[in-house]
C-alpha cells in the first residue's frame, strides 16, 4: 500500500506542478482533476479562444496493477 500512496503523491505533484503554468490563451483555465479512489489523474485545458470553445485533455494518468499508465500526453500544449 505504501507503493500506491508514493506513486499517487508523484503524480499529484508533477500534475500539479505542470497545472501551475498558464495557458496561452487568457480565456483558458487549467484544471486538475484527481480521483484518488479510483486512481485517476488528468490535467485538461478549459475555455474559449475568442470564438473557439477549448476542451482538451493534456495528459492522463491512470494506476492500475500498481503501475502508472500514461493514457495520453499532449506534448503540443
Amino acid at each position: 500500500m505504501a507503493k500506491l500512496d508514493q506513486y499517487r503523491e508523484y503524480i499529484q505533484n508533477l500534475l500539479t506542478k505542470y497545472g501551475s503554468y498558464k495557458p496561452s490563451e487568457e480565456d483558458v483555465e487549467i484544471q486538475l482533476i484527481f480521483d484518488t479512489v479510483r486512481d485517476h489523474y488528468q490535467i485538461l485545458e478549459i475555455g474559449w479562444d475568442g470564438y473557439d470553445r477549448i476542451y482538451n485533455c493534456v495528459i492522463h494518468l491512470d494506476i492500475k496493477d500498481e503501475k502508472i499508465w500514461i493514457q495520453h500526453n499532449n506534448p503540443s500544449c
